[in-house]
C-alpha cells in the first residue's frame, strides 16, 4: 500500500509514452486532474469569491464536505441534532460590513453576525498506541468575495476569485486526504480541516483551537498550506521551522530527490574523490523559524503546538480579482503535495512526537510583509476602525518590556493614529531600531500611555 501511496503522489504532470516506432499523446495525471477540478470550482464565478458568511462560502463548504465524504473520512463535528457532520459551525461579527462604502449611506459600517463553518474530516490512526495522537493538516477556503476590506484592487466590486489564496491550499489538503485514505497505513490520527474566516482574522482556526474535536494536548503537529499554487523558480517558503526541534533536518532531508549518492568507486580506483558537485534538490527552500503569522497555523502555535507553514509567495494578483485558476502552476502544486505528504508521513511514522520549541522571531522570506525592526507584538488580523487588537505579546520583546499585554487595543504609535493592522504596519515600516517611541493602548476601558523601543531584526 505504501508503494501505491507514493506512486500516486509522485507521478509527473504529463507522461509521454514512447514506443520504438511511435510517440503516444501526452497523458494528464489523475492528481493534476483532481487539483484542477477543485480549484476551478472553488475559484469559479458561481462562488463569488467565497467571502465568509456569504452564499459562495457555503457552496464551498458543501463541496469540501462532499469530497471528504467520498473519501470516507469520518465526520469531525456534529449537527444540531447530535448526528455526525463534517461542518463545525461557528459565528462571529466582523468589525464592519465588507460591502459598506462611504458613498453608500444606506449600508451600515457595522456588520451583522456571520454564520460560518470549518470542514473537518478524520482518518483514524492504525497503530494501537499512536492513534491516540493526531496531526492536523489544514488550509483556509474563504476569500474576499467582491472586495471590500483586504482587497488590493481599489474600489473594485468584481469577484475576487482567490485561486491561489486559497483554493490552492484547499485542493492540496483534499488530495492529501485522498492519498492517505487510499494508503490506509497512517499510525496517528490525521485530521483534515478546511478553515473559514481566515481573511477576516483567523476566526475559524481560533474557534477550532478553543473547541477542538481532538484533545490539543494530544495534537502533535499542525501543517498549514496557504497560497501554494504559484511556484516560481522552484522557490518554496516553509515557516515554523523553529517550532519543533528536528523540523529543519526533516524538511531538508525530504527535499532531496533521491539521486544524491555519489557513484561507487571502481575496484582499484586511485584517482581523485568521486562526488556530485551539484546536490539535486526538489525545491529552493526559504526557511523561517517563526510560528506566528497571518495564517491559520498561528492559532495552533499560540496553543504550543509545533507548526509547519507552506507558501509559494505573493504576486501581482494577490487579493485582486485577477487571482484566477488559469494562473495556477499545477505541476508545481503537484510537487508540493508530494513533498508535504512525505513530510507528514515521516512525522506520522516517528514514534517520538515532535518536541515543541519557542521559535525565534524573524521575518519570513517571501511572505506578505517585512520590516527592519521588531516590536514583538502578535497583531490580530481582523479588520477594524478603532485600533488594532493584540492577540499576544512575545516574551522578552520590546512590547513586553513596555508593558503591553494580550488583549490590549493599540490606538496610537509614534505619534500617529492606529485604526487597523494596515495603519500599524505602515508605521512600523518607518520606525528605527533603538529609538524610543510613545505607544497608546486601551486596556479594559482604560487608556495607557507607554514607551517602547524597537529592536533591529
Amino acid at each position: 500500500m505504501k508503494k501505491q501511496f507514493y506512486s500516486y503522489l509522485l507521478l509527473a504532470s504529463f507522461a509521454l509514452n514512447v514506443s520504438a516506432q511511435k510517440a503516444q499523446p501526452a497523458r494528464v495525471d489523475a492528481l493534476e486532474t483532481n487539483l484542477r477540478k477543485h480549484i476551478e470550482y472553488l475559484a469559479s464565478d458561481k462562488l463569488e469569491g467565497r467571502r465568509t458568511g456569504e452564499i459562495g462560502a457555503t457552496y464551498a463548504a458543501g463541496y469540501i464536505a462532499n469530497q471528504f465524504a467520498k473519501l470516507q473520512l469520518k465526520p469531525g463535528a456534529k449537527s444540531a441534532n447530535g448526528k455526525p457532520n463534517y461542518m463545525q459551525p461557528f459565528s462571529y461579527t466582523p468589525v464592519r460590513d465588507p460591502h459598506a462604502t462611504p458613498a453608500d449611506p444606506t449600508k451600515t459600517a457595522t456588520a451583522n453576525s456571520k454564520s460560518a463553518y470549518n470542514i473537518i474530516g478524520i482518518l483514524d490512526g492504525h497503530d494501537k498506541v499512536l492513534k491516540n495522537e493526531a496531526i492536523v493538516i489544514g488550509a483556509h477556503y474563504d476569500h474576499l468575495g467582491r472586495g471590500g476590506p483586504g482587497s488590493l484592487a481599489a474600489n473594485s466590486t468584481d469577484i475576487h476569485h482567490g485561486a491561489d489564496d486559497n483554493a490552492s491550499g484547499t485542493a492540496a489538503i483534499i488530495e492529501l486526504a485522498r492519498a492517505f485514505a487510499k494508503d490506509k497505513s497512517n499510525k496517528r490520527t490525521l485530521i483534515f480541516i478546511a478553515f473559514s474566516g481566515e481573511e477576516d482574522g483567523l476566526f475559524g482556526s481560533k474557534y477550532y483551537v478553543n473547541n477542538p474535536v481532538f484533545p490539543l494536548e494530544k495534537t502533535v503537529a499542525m501543517i498549514n498550506l496557504d497560497m501554494v499554487g504559484r511556484l516560481k523558480d522552484n522557490k518554496l517558503t516553509i515557516g515554523g521551522i523553529g517550532t519543533a526541534s528536528g523540523w529543519k533536518s526533516l524538511v531538508e532531508e525530504k527535499n532531496l530527490d533521491g539521486r544524491n549518492a555519489a557513484p561507487p568507486k571502481p575496484e582499484g580506483y586511485l584517482g581523485p574523490p568521486i562526488r556530485i558537485e551539484d546536490v539535486r534538490k526538489k525545491f529552493s527552500l526559504a526557511l523561517n523559524e517563526e510560528g506566528f503569522g497571518p495564517s491559520d497555523h498561528s492559532s495552533f502555535y499560540g496553543k504550543q503546538i509545533p507548526v509547519l507553514f507552506f507558501f509559494t509567495g505573493t504576486h501581482l494578483d494577490y487579493h485582486k480579482p485577477s487571482d484566477t485558476a488559469d494562473k495556477i502552476n499545477y505541476a508545481g502544486l503537484q510537487q508540493i503535495v508530494a513533498y508535504v505528504a512525505a513530510i507528514a508521513k515521516a512525522i506520522d511514522e516517528n514514534p517520538t512526537r515532535p518536541t515543541y520549541t519557542v521559535a525565534k522571531s524573524a521575518t519570513p522570506q517571501g511572505t506578505r510583509m517585512g520590516f527592519s525592526v521588531s516590536l514583538g507584538t502578535i497583531p490580530s488580523y481582523a479588520d477594524s476602525t478603532d485600533g488594532m487588537l493584540l492577540d499576544d505579546v512575545r516574551e522578552n520583546s520590546p512590547a513586553s518590556r513596555a508593558g503591553l499585554k494580550a488583549g490590549d487595543k493599540l490606538i496610537k504609535l509614534a505619534g500617529k493614529d492606529v485604526k487597523n493592522v494596515y495603519d500599524y504596519t505602515a508605521i512600523l515600516g518607518e520606525m528605527k531600531a533603538d529609538v524610543e517611541y510613545v505607544v497608546v493602548v486601551v486596556r479594559a476601558n482604560e487608556t495607557l500611555t507607554l514607551k517602547i523601543t524597537p529592536v533591529k531584526r
